[in-house]
C-alpha cells in the first residue's frame, strides 16, 4: 500500500491508478480524469494510498471491516431513487421537489456511514453532496428573493444541516470568497451539528435552549470528532465548537467575542440561527421569514457580526409573511 501525495497527483491529468482511504475504500478509479474540483477535495484526507495491500496478519479482520464500509457506502446521488424515501417537501421552493428528496435521502444515509462509524466513506459522500449545494442548488436558489423558497422543510435532523450549509454558502458567495473557501462553509455548515449523534436526547422535538447543558456538549464533541475522526482542518472544526458563540461575548462554550470567533463560525452562526427560527427551536415562536429576519434584526450585533447579519439579511425580501406551514406537502 504505497501513499500518494496531493503534488504527485497534480501531475496527472488522467489517474493512471485507483486512489484509496486508509480504511481501502475507493475514492477515485483509474482512468478518471483529475479535474481541480477532486485535486480539492482530496486535500480532506490525511492520507490517500494507490493499492489495497495489507499485512497477512491483519488482512482478515480489515477485509471484514472494508466488506461492511463498501456495503453502506454503496450508494451515490444519482442513483438514489427519490420514490424509494418518504418525506415532505416545499412545495413553493425554487429547489426542485425531486432534487428536495433526493438530498435529503442522500444526507440521510451520509449519516448512517458516520452514526455507524464510517468517517472516510462519510467524509466521501459529504464531499460530493458540497459539490451538488455549490452548482446545481446554487443556480436552482439563485433567482429567488424570499428566505421562505429555499429552505428545506420536514425533518429537523436532516433539514437544519442542510439548510445551514446551503444559507452559509450564500452569503459567502455573497462576501466573495473564494471557490475553495466556499467549499468549506459549505462544509462545516453540513456538520456543523455533528456532535449530537454522540448526544441521546429523550425528546429530540424539543425547543434547545443555551440552558441545557447536555445540548451544549454538542459543540465540544463536535470539534472533537471532526479533528480526531473525519481529521478535517481546524477551520472547519472551529464552526462546530463556535457556531454558539454570539458577538457580544454571551455565547457558549467559550464566551468568545467579536473578530476572537473565526469567520466561517460567524457566517453559520446567522444561518444556524435563523433556521433555528424558522424551526421554532428557539424560545421566539416564528411563523414566517419576516417574523425571522425581524428577530434576527433586534438581536443584531449583541448576537452577529454586522458584516455576516446585514449580508444575509439583504440577500432576500423582508417582505415574505407566508406561513411555513403553510409551504409544507
Amino acid at each position: 500500500m504505497r501513499i500518494v501525495t496531493n503534488k504527485e497527483l497534480s501531475g496527472y491529468k488522467i489517474l493512471p491508478f485507483d486512489i484509496f482511504t486508509e480504511n481501502n475504500s475507493k475514492i477515485f478509479g483509474a482512468g478518471e480524469v483529475l479535474t481541480p474540483g477532486k485535486l480539492i477535495m482530496l486535500k480532506n484526507y490525511p492520507k490517500i494510498f494507490t493499492e489495497e495491500v495489507y499485512p497477512e496478519e491483519e488482512f482478515s479482520k480489515k477485509t471484514t471491516t472494508r466488506s461492511s464500509s463498501k456495503k453502506m457506502a454503496n450508494f451515490s446521488y444519482d442513483t438514489l431513487d427519490p420514490n424509494d424515501f418518504e418525506t415532505v417537501v416545499n412545495k413553493d421552493s425554487t429547489i426542485r421537489m425531486e432534487v428536495q428528496i433526493k438530498i435529503k435521502y442522500f444526507y440521510r444515509k451520509i449519516l448512517d456511514l458516520f452514526i455507524q462509524g464510517y468517517y472516510e466513506e462519510g467524509l466521501l459522500k459529504i464531499n460530493s453532496l458540497v459539490n451538488i449545494i455549490k452548482s446545481d442548488l446554487f443556480k436552482q436558489v439563485h433567482k429567488s428573493n424570499k428566505g421562505s423558497q429555499i429552505r428545506f422543510l420536514g425533518e429537523y435532523e436532516l433539514c437544519h444541516p442542510i439548510n445551514v450549509a446551503l444559507i452559509s454558502g450564500l452569503i459567502a458567495k455573497k462576501l466573495d470568497f473564494p471557490s475553495l473557501s466556499i467549499d468549506s462553509v459549505i462544509l462545516a455548515g453540513l456538520i456543523h451539528d455533528i456532535g449530537k449523534l454522540r448526544i441521546n436526547l429523550e425528546d429530540r422535538s424539543a425547543i434547545l435552549t443555551v440552558n441545557e447543558e447536555e445540548v451544549m456538549t454538542h459543540t465540544i464533541l463536535g470539534y472533537e470528532l471532526i479533528k480526531k475522526e473525519l481529521k478535517l482542518p481546524e477551520e472547519i472544526a472551529k464552526v462546530a465548537l463556535e457556531h454558539h458563540e454570539n458577538n457580544d461575548g454571551s455565547g457558549y462554550p467559550q464566551g468568545l467575542s467579536s473578530d476572537s470567533i473565526s469567520e466561517l463560525s460567524q457566517i453559520v452562526n446567522v444561518a444556524n440561527y435563523y433556521d433555528n427560527l424558522a424551526f421554532n427551536r428557539t424560545p421566539n415562536h416564528i411563523a414566517s421569514n419576516r417574523e425571522a429576519l425581524r428577530v434576527m434584526l433586534e438581536a443584531g450585533t449583541r448576537r452577529f457580526s454586522a458584516q455576516k447579519l446585514y449580508t444575509f439579511v439583504h440577500m432576500f425580501n423582508y417582505d415574505d409573511p407566508k406561513d411555513f406551514n403553510d409551504m409544507v406537502v
